[in-house]
């Protein structure tokens, strides 16, 4: 049995449209703080755990009218049969009339829907009417209420986010550690016996001298102040015989400890005391699961574990576990959870907005919550990665893994590589000071897939800007890329393979996108017909660092800086006739030689790469830069090869156009975030 959904409707941050969220055995719920992640664990609670439904909790619309009715739904669907549950357990007996099957031969579920009315009474809080009913789907829907005994066997378990886990390990009322030992299958023999070793204990301590001296005392002063022959002889115990009164008194102890030294739960450190927190109720909830079996096997009442029949699942809801553990101890207590999560009996879901912890869980167990800023609505996602699991899916889910910091971004631009990470936040200076405070994530993307993160970022309603090499005259690049990024739009998009006119040149044709795309990377564009194309593509936020790549860009617009990061002994050289020159040095006669000819092609095809083309579209000044492309960032580490150069360059007065254009893009969409229009 597993909750597999929710929907929430005029709860809290839900407003009047239901929203649904799907859940798997373990599920990470991120986002932005006051997005509505807690929301989601509180609407679970209100259902079947002990939170308490406040009129603070019903959704309200800006014109609503004082004092109007208010009411909210809470619907969850619980699954069986999947491959995470035995078709023997326990849960089919206890909900089998409440089975529905939508279609021959589909899974089971049941459908729980709460309800809740808030109406003005006699009160300032007025009166909260609820309900809880099974939901039977047929010609028509129809409701049945829910027993205490069915609701009994769905329980709750709630970790807030500010938790003292000393107060739970303790064995007081309503604590993990009391619901195990108040569990316990206790045998008439062993009360007997642990009674009689109580009372052994009693007259081993009244037999010293000190503590019969001091009973006697007690006792003759105490008779002095009363007549009442009740209680006349005071004496001193160790404790009561009542099991349960002993019981209160365990208190968890770890050892060995230095010195001797007894540890207890109080002493250890924040971070340790949750780890044990989740530590025993995974022991808790492995002792119920033991509990369910001895029920499914019929094992006799004297033979049984636990004195109860357990409930058949139990939802663990963790609001942050990142909270009190160091990042060393971090993936222990995600462990953890996840290990609970694999109890037949049990279902974690969690809340975070840490990178450490979204970096630890598959992408597929991540639900994404932001709030709408025009509907002020919470809206859920889930992670969408590529449909078959080939490169591409290994390739994608790396990526989120290793920069989880999109996920909380209110921007993010993708870039091709780690140049792209190093160079993109040093000119964006000129128009944001800090990034982070703008929340703007920089996501290389190693030269693949952005289709994929387009989509992702897409459905996470996350605005973007990407930056890409325009590769002209490498293989399948210059009008390839224009091709390729209009293909994947209008795979987004289909409207726009419509709407987007293409104006044929010569012809003066005017056709739709749809009609020529196909035939875009066989054209043979000049500088001045590419720079509409890039136009109307850096309206939909993607720039390309042309003609090759940010690298060749740069090394355009700084040459000066790049050398001057070489020693007198570094540098390319080339040998004419016997003597090696320094290509830095050489003169317009060596120029002409066919050894400096010859270095030339071998720079050129380097740097354009296999099946490219003769190199005829670049300039006589663009080729001969190709031989330091080759030296800087062929034959050495790029990342640090444009660490020395930008440290040379003293001022952001003159940064190459593209990064000029995409800091005006970057302010644009900020400001359409901050003003709540859509993105």
């Amino acid at each position: 049995m597993k909750l597999t959904s929710l929907e929430i409707c005029n709860y809290r941050s839900f407003g009047p449209k239901p929203k649904t969220i799907c859940f798997d055995k373990f599920t990470g719920i991120i986002g932005h703080n006051s997005a509505g992640k807690t929301t989601i664990l509180n609407a679970i609670n209100v259902m079947f755990g002990n939170s308490k439904l406040r009129k603070s909790d019903f959704h309200t619309e800006a014109n609503r009218i004082e004092n109007e009715e208010l009411t909210l739904k809470i619907k969850a669907k619980f699954d069986f049969f999947s491959v995470d549950n035995d078709p023997n357990d326990n849960a089919i007996p206890s909900f089998f009339e409440s089975f529905t099957i939508s279609e021959p031969g589909g899974t089971p579920y049941i459908e729980i829907l709460f309800e809740a009315k808030w109406q003005q009474g006699n009160t300032p809080d007025g009166v909260i009417e609820k309900s809880l009913n099974y939901l039977a789907v047929g010609e028509e829907e129809k409701r049945f209420p829910m027993s205490m005994l069915d609701r009994s066997k769905i329980d709750v378990i709630y970790i807030p986010a500010v938790r003292n886990p000393y107060d739970q390990l303790s064995n007081a009322s309503g604590t993990i550690l009391w619901r195990l030992l108040k569990q316990l299958n206790w045998k008439e023999e062993d009360k007997q016996q642990i009674s009689e070793r109580i009372v052994a204990l009693d007259e081993t301590i009244s037999a010293q001298e000190g503590i019969n001296m001091l009973e006697q005392t007690i006792s003759n002063q105490w008779k002095t102040y009363h007549a009442d022959s009740r209680f006349a002889e005071a004496s001193l115990k160790f404790g009561s015989t009542d099991l349960e009164k002993i019981l209160k008194k365990l208190e968890v102890e770890f050892s060995p400890a230095p010195s001797d030294q007894i540890y207890r739960v109080g002493d250890l450190g924040d971070g340790l005391q949750s780890l044990f927190y989740l530590s025993l109720i995974d022991a808790f909830l492995k002792m119920e699961e033991k509990g369910l079996k001895e029920v499914s096997t019929g094992v006799t009442d004297d033979k049984k574990t636990l004195n109860v029949n357990p409930p058949v699942i139990t939802l663990l809801l963790v609001e942050e576990p990142e909270n009190h553990i160091n990042p060393q101890l971090l993936g222990n207590a995600l462990s953890n959870l996840r290990s609970i999560s694999m109890n037949a009996n049990s279902q974690v879901i969690f809340t975070s907005h840490s990178p450490s912890v979204v970096k630890r869980i598959d992408p597929e167990n991540i639900r994404h919550v932001q709030m709408d800023v025009v509907e002020k609505n919470t809206v859920v996602n889930k992670i969408s990665l590529p449909d078959d699991e080939g490169e591409a899916y290994k390739f994608v889910k790396g990526a989120i893994q290793a920069y989880p910091e999109l996920y909380f971004s209110s921007l993010v631009i993708l870039g091709e590589g780690d140049s792209e990470e190093l160079l993109i936040p040093h000119f964006l200076k000129k128009k944001i000071s800090n990034l982070d405070t703008e929340g703007i994530s920089i996501v290389p993307l190693g030269g693949r897939h952005v289709n994929h993160f387009w989509k992702l970022l897409n459905m996470l309603q996350i605005p973007h800007i990407t930056l890409l090499d325009f590769d002209q005259e490498r293989y399948g690049g210059g009008c390839g890329r224009i091709q390729y990024a209009f293909k994947e739009l209008v795979e987004l998009n289909s409207s726009l393979g419509k709407t987007f006119k293409v104006s044929m040149g010569d012809t003066g044709d005017v056709k739709e996108l749809n009609e020529v795309i196909d035939e875009i990377s066989e054209w043979k564009l000049t500088s001045s017909c590419l720079q509409p194309w890039f136009n109307s593509l850096e309206e939909m936020s993607i720039f390309f660092s042309a003609p090759l790549d940010i690298d060749f860009l740069m090394l355009e617009n700084f040459k000066e800086q790049y050398l001057s990061t070489l020693d007198d002994t570094e540098g390319p050289i080339v040998n004419i006739s016997g003597r090696n020159v320094k290509i830095s040095q050489i003169s317009e006669e060596e120029k002409l030689t066919p050894e400096y000819t010859s270095k030339l092609a071998a720079a050129l095809k380097h740097t354009l790469k296999e099946k490219s083309t003769d190199g005829s579209t670049f300039s006589t000044e663009q080729k001969e830069l190709m031989v330091w492309y080759d030296y800087f960032f062929l034959g050495r580490g790029k990342p640090v090869t444009h660490r020395l150069a930008i440290d040379k360059i003293d001022e952001l007065s003159k940064i190459p156009n593209v990064f000029e254009r995409l800091g005006t893009k970057v302010e644009v969409m900020l400001r359409r975030d901050q003003n709540g229009s859509e993105k």
